[in-house]
């Protein structure tokens, strides 16, 4: 008879793992859980058409021939760790993706695409997952995602050259997979521990298409961490917290009782906000604060001599670029996007294409905003001023960005959401059939119905 383990976050999320399912987690979990994956749907369809998904599959086709899971919002088909890379790729490629505020992760993507790939193979191999099984486990990869993101901030750790996602997405990913594969707690531990020691993810990556290529290594890492638990191979249970292990490695000082601290009846899953724009998330409430001032005063971008923007510290570590050249760059451009949704009033992937970037009227503009960074202010508010030509100035302070916590996006926003990113994608019809699936999923029988929905044939 093999050794208890020493208690480690590792074996403390198994043996919670062992006994988790989709009746024990509150009525509000189990529809934030679906909320969730709705919100990536819409971005992973949304996200199959632009080059970087074009660019990952033909490179991705070099490398593997393997054509057994289809690719959302594609004809094409890839071997499983593939699907699960392409479908994080194509959430992440408009930046329209969910954030946990908190750390600056983005949770859903790596889980959900390697828990829609895991469904379907185990469905073609005739051991179909069930809506509620598929739920759960997405419940769980995000928590626990979360979780573990608040422990490596919590050593300071946080250094923005990190990206965070990488950093906890593949165990968040592994757990997920763990409880749709049934892994009993010794494979758990060892998924956990496999999945750690391959995190990475550098924000140099910004403003190229890597930027959501991080993610997708994520949930490539946790779905294989998986698979190889589930075929026997093992690793040490102290990967996460133990000497050595990932929060060592990354901070000495890290505080890993917040992985598990209250696990099942306090939920991080609750602090994960879905974005209203297409852009990093720290611009958002300088974009709210632009548009506020535009639907109260009768303004025309050319009648405004400059614009003052007082930010959170956040927003110029990430989004920094005053004149960006490309559309990824523009994406985490706090200049650009508020020169953008000046001149146009609005602010979605229209206003973040390359013709919006180039565009003469914007260029001009983002030469005239000046950016002051203030600590006092939280990641969900900002300062706008905009001076007109004549010398009056009109202010606004956003106290909660739409799409924080304070301030979330409801259902029927994200309904919204989805069936503006997928409706140019896959068409009113599929789209309708996806979105129904969607919303009978806690009934649904075999999970694997959504990718079929959303693949092109």
């Amino acid at each position: 008879m093999s050794s208890p383990l020493p208690a480690t976050a590792a074996t403390q999320i198994a043996d919670y793992m062992a006994s988790y399912g989709w009746h024990q987690l509150p009525a509000h979990i189990q529809t934030e859980s679906q909320r969730a994956l709705l919100n990536y749907l819409g971005c992973t369809i949304g996200g199959a058409v632009t080059p970087s998904m074009d660019a990952a599959i033909r490179g991705m086709r070099l490398l593997d021939t393997a054509q057994d899971v289809p690719v959302a919002g594609r004809k094409e088909s890839v071997g499983l760790s593939n699907a699960a890379v392409l479908g994080a790729l194509s959430a992440s490629a408009h930046t329209f993706d969910d954030t946990h505020l908190a750390t600056i992760t983005h949770p859903t993507a790596p889980v959900a695409s390697a828990c829609l790939a895991a469904a379907y193979r185990l469905s073609q191999s005739g051991q179909p997952v069930s809506g509620t099984r598929l739920l759960a486990a997405i419940a769980a990869g995000i928590e626990l995602q979360c979780r573990l993101s608040n422990a490596i901030k919590s050593g300071g750790a946080s250094h923005m050259g990190w990206y965070m996602t990488g950093l906890s997405g593949g165990v968040g990913t592994a757990i997920a997979i763990g409880h749709l594969l049934q892994l009993d707690p010794r494979a758990m531990i060892s998924a956990i521990g496999l999945a750690a020691t391959q995190a990475c993810g550098l924000r140099a990556t910004h403003g190229s298409m890597a930027i959501a290529y991080v993610p997708g290594l994520a949930a490539r890492h946790g779905i294989d961490a998986a698979f190889l638990a589930q075929g026997g191979f093992e690793c040490s249970s102290i990967a996460l917290d133990g000497r050595n292990g990932l929060l060592d490695v990354l901070s000495s000082t890290s505080e890993s009782e917040q992985i598990t601290d209250s696990l099942g009846s306090r939920f991080e899953l609750l602090n994960n906000a879905y974005k209203p724009y297409p852009c990093g998330i720290v611009i958002h409430p300088a974009i709210d604060g632009c548009l506020q001032l535009l639907r109260e005063h009768p303004i025309a971008a050319e009648d405004i001599d400059r614009i003052v923007v007082d930010v959170h510290p956040d927003a110029m570590k990430l989004c920094w670029r005053r004149l960006p050249e490309t559309e990824l760059e523009a994406q985490v451009s706090l200049f650009h996007w508020v020169a953008a949704a000046t001149v146009y009033r609005a602010a979605g992937l229209t206003e973040g294409a390359l013709t919006a970037v180039r565009d003469s009227r914007v260029r001009a503009l983002q030469e005239r905003i000046e950016v002051n960074v203030l600590p006092a202010l939280r990641d969900n508010q900002a300062n706008v001023r905009m001076v007109m030509k004549d010398g009056s100035p009109l202010e606004v302070h956003i106290a909660s960005a739409v799409g924080s916590i304070q301030n979330p996006m409801t259902t029927d926003h994200l309904a919204a959401k989805f069936r503006a990113l997928a409706d140019p994608v896959i068409g009113a019809t599929k789209q309708q059939e996806t979105f129904s699936a969607w919303a009978a999923l806690p009934e649904e029988q075999d999970a694997a119905i959504l990718l079929r929905r959303m693949a092109l044939s």
